[in-house]
């Protein structure tokens, strides 16, 4: 082979390499929009939640698996991220692929004096020695979202937030049911209270707008 021809193909494959790789993150990519300087993210007040009038949801399909959602509020949440975790087996876990634990209130001044940790779908909490938070108001300022993502480019845009990043959820508290050829195999719901704690205290939110810093996803 012509030492010509060995620098065209390499060139080729190069060419090749850089078109996938361009591929890949175009499809990986969440596509936002820049937040209204009007409009901060406010850590410092509770989440805002109000009657949904019965709002009809989208029903989900999974395979052979149909997931119909019951709308029991709107909701919105304005939190720091003190947790991130990706569920990857699973129905429930294709459902809803993240949670997001999240803390408002004076919550973020005292974070160096308690460390978080998510598992099986709960957030828990350890203070450290010589802490001066009350535990109660931790866990009424705190809360283990499972996230619901209404479009794909939301779920893209999940696994880009990080810990310590103001975080903005909009969309609804809600139940659902899942099942298979018409036989109800799963059931999943939503608390819709900040003082709950314990089995069934998280919130179960379908997101129709997330918000990482000043980006908004939808």
């Amino acid at each position: 082979m012509r030492r010509v021809d060995i620098i065209i193909l390499s060139v080729c494959a190069l060419l090749v390499t850089v078109s996938v790789s361009l591929l890949l993150l175009s499809l990986t990519k969440a596509e936002g929009s820049q937040a209204l300087e009007s409009d901060p993210i406010n850590v410092s007040h509770d989440p805002i939640q109000a009657d949904s009038l019965r709002e009809a949801l989208p029903v989900l399909n999974f395979g052979k698996r149909m997931v119909v959602m019951s709308a029991k509020a709107t909701y919105t949440i304005d939190g720091q991220l003190v947790s991130k975790k990706r569920y990857l087996h699973g129905f429930m876990n294709e459902l809803a692929p993240y949670d997001f634990a999240l803390v408002w209130g004076d919550m973020p001044l005292y974070l160096k004096q308690m460390t978080f940790r998510q598992t099986s779908r709960f957030c828990l909490f350890n203070m450290k020695k010589n802490a001066t938070i009350d535990p109660q108001y931790v866990q009424f300022h705190m809360s283990n979202n499972h996230l619901i993502p209404a479009t794909k480019n939301i779920k893209k845009a999940m696994q880009k937030a990080r810990k310590g990043e103001l975080i903005r959820i909009e969309g609804h508290l809600v139940d659902v049911e899942a099942s298979r050829n018409g036989r109800m195999i799963a059931a999943w719901g939503s608390s819709v209270s900040r003082e709950d704690i314990g089995n069934g205290a998280c919130e179960l939110i379908y997101v129709t707008r997330l918000r990482i810093g000043d980006t908004i996803y939808e």
